[in-house]
């Protein structure tokens, strides 16, 4: 039976998944920590620059990670570290995610991994809660979150939730509590990576309006993830994006919907169950946001976002 686990967290310097800054570590065996690992990161060089956004959540920036290891390095001590035991994370599409673009923009392979989302997780096991963010779910469960986007701090409350669940449950087996909550565990396939995705765009790096949607207008979009939690709030939705998104990259929300096991979109149509109004120009409705409208007025069930609430659906708000 699956008794050892190890809880993951990274934090990223900007909204390139691959963009790894720090990494937390916890190692559980049956329902006892028995060890912790954490550490700084210095970025992959296509993707190393920090945007505002990301240091705002965290507090990292470039000076900070100088003296870091390469992910080169702190891959290999992850890999150590775990000994093949299964990952666990809240919002694990987005560690997992980390992982496998940070080894693409090296030019690594990376091996194999089981893992299990906490976030998917509590969902299950506690439906009544306001919502399943990290903090909320640590406050449910008495584990006190002193430190939250700190990437030890996290790694850490991740692995209480799953103990948390699992004496919910009544089980110290993580194979078991996949069973009893009806959430088996995801799986990661090994191999070498495929070609280096497309390094993020730098703020104030050149890139005007107009190059910028001739590149958006050519990248393909995701699939929607079978993995993907179907309780979800975004779970098998048609999501359409208009405007531009102060967070993220448009190519990296479509990536996020896709994960979320939702279905991105270029245009509105009959099929659209989320617009996402970002901003533009000229600061009133996008001709999209304009069609949404015509479309709900008919009865069409679709609903009009802002970028706060879209964030707030994946989970990336406070999670």
């Amino acid at each position: 039976m699956l008794d050892t686990w190890t809880a993951i967290d990274f934090e990223t310097a900007n909204n390139d998944r691959g963009s790894a800054c720090a990494v937390g570590l916890v190692r559980v065996s049956g329902t006892r920590v028995v060890e912790r690992y954490s550490t700084l990161i210095r970025p992959p060089r296509a993707v190393d620059f920090f945007s505002f956004h990301n240091t705002a959540v965290h507090g990292i920036t470039a000076q900070d990670v100088a003296g870091a290891p390469a992910w080169e390095q702190v891959h290999a001590d992850i890999v150590e570290f775990a000994d093949g035991s299964p990952l666990v994370a809240h919002n694990a599409a987005f560690d997992v995610g980390v992982l496998r673009q940070a080894c693409a923009h090296s030019g690594m392979a990376h091996p194999e991994w089981d893992y299990a989302c906490t976030l998917a997780l509590s969902r299950r096991t506690w439906a009544q809660l306001p919502d399943h963010k990290l903090p909320t779910v640590c406050a449910h469960i008495g584990h006190s979150l002193s430190a939250h986007h700190r990437a030890d701090a996290d790694a850490e409350a991740a692995a209480q939730v799953l103990l948390a669940a699992m004496e919910y449950h009544g089980t110290t087996s993580l194979l078991e509590l996949s069973g009893a909550s009806g959430l088996p565990l995801a799986h990661l396939p090994a191999g070498a990576p495929v070609a280096a995705p497309a390094p993020a765009v730098r703020s104030g790096g050149g890139e005007d309006r107009f190059s910028r949607w001739q590149r958006q207008a050519r990248s393909p979009l995701p699939q929607a993830s079978p993995d993907a939690d179907p309780d979800g709030p975004l779970f098998g939705q048609v999501v359409c994006i208009s405007g531009d998104l102060r967070s993220m990259d448009k190519t990296e929300a479509w990536k996020r919907v896709a994960e979320a096991g939702a279905h991105p979109a270029k245009n509105v149509t009959k099929k659209t169950g989320v617009l996402v109004a970002g901003g533009n120009d000229h600061g009133g409705k996008s001709s999209k946001h304009r069609q949404a409208e015509a479309y709900a007025a008919k009865g069409q069930q679709i609903r009009i976002v802002d970028e706060p609430a879209f964030l707030s659906l994946l989970g990336l708000d406070d999670t």
